[in-house]
């Protein structure tokens, strides 16, 4: 979302110290906007949009390093600051507003994914994060109707692991037209800090989120991804994510890694589930905290990454 949107050289180099880790999928964010919560028109940015020549850029550099890709376009909202993403569909009162914004978002995804076929993409999202829409059940089959056509990889939809009063990716009715049950996982894991590695594999068993997610996977007879996961460089980043990013914890840079590797063990091995996205590792090589460059959470990485 800043700096060089995937151009040269920050990203090329960034990307390069990534390929170390062994890790051998990224995920490629480009962002779309609706200026505000009733907006039913997509437009780029031409500021936080990365062009499709930068697109093109960093697929074809990642194949060159052995990582294959998955395209992600994710909608934001630009000029509305009280209110988020995952809201979209809430302030429709009509018909009329929901066919406009699904004529507006197809036209942006139908770009993406033919760019995605034409740039060799290996994988490709049909939307992120977009829970006050998915109940729309037929437009959505539209949606995934039109990016097969134009692209012809394997495709899935990045869900949100919450919801009210059931979770969104336990309500989707469509996951039978795609190829992964993707969804993120953000569950707070313990209520103190500096929890022990085991401690932390308990919080993953006591959310009851891997039955959940692999019983999903059953019903659809489809793998599941884990489109998100992540943890900062922050104390008590396993009790609460949203609220440690944010709130301007002391550094603890071991909480981080015992983190990834308590994810890592309870996760690694399990049949039902392709693969997971780290949240994240910046384009322009940023010491964000929620980034494990540099940091002992890169080495939990190698260390499962290069066996």
């Amino acid at each position: 979302m800043y700096g060089p949107l995937y151009f040269p050289p920050q990203a090329d180099v960034s990307l390069k110290s990534l390929a170390t880790t062994g890790a051998n999928w990224i995920s490629v964010v480009v962002g779309i906007y609706q200026e505000t919560l009733s907006s039913t028109n997509i437009t780029s940015n031409q500021y936080k949009t990365a062009s499709d020549n930068a697109l093109r850029h960093i697929i074809e550099l990642a194949h060159s390093l052995g990582i294959r890709v998955v395209l992600v376009p994710i909608v934001s909202l630009s000029n509305d600051p009280d209110h988020s993403w995952v809201q979209i569909g809430s302030a429709f009162s009509g018909e009329k507003e929901w066919q406009e914004w699904f004529a507006s978002y197809r036209g942006h995804i139908n770009h993406y994914a033919s760019l995605a076929q034409e740039a060799g993409a290996d994988m490709f999202y049909v939307g992120s994060e977009l829970p006050g829409t998915t109940h729309r059940e037929d437009d959505w089959r539209r949606v995934i109707k039109e990016v097969r056509e134009r692209f012809k990889g394997p495709i899935s939809y990045d869900s949100v692991f919450w919801g009210n009063p059931i979770a969104e990716y336990k309500r989707i009715k469509f996951w039978d037209a795609l190829d992964y049950i993707a969804t993120d996982f953000w569950y707070s894991l313990t209520d103190k800090n500096d929890p022990t590695v085991a401690e932390l594999k308990q919080g993953w068993i006591n959310t009851g989120f891997l039955i959940s997610l692999e019983n999903v996977s059953k019903q659809f007879n489809k793998p599941a991804i884990l489109s998100e996961i992540g943890y900062d460089s922050l104390d008590g980043t396993a009790k609460n994510y949203a609220v440690t990013n944010k709130s301007g914890a002391p550094e603890d840079l071991q909480e981080q890694a015992d983190a990834y590797q308590a994810a890592l063990e309870v996760l690694w091995g399990k049949p039902w589930l392709k693969g997971i996205f780290w949240w994240q590792w910046s384009a322009a090589e940023t010491r964000w905290p929620e980034s494990p460059h540099g940091k002992p959470a890169e080495e939990v990485l190698k260390s499962f990454y290069q066996k």
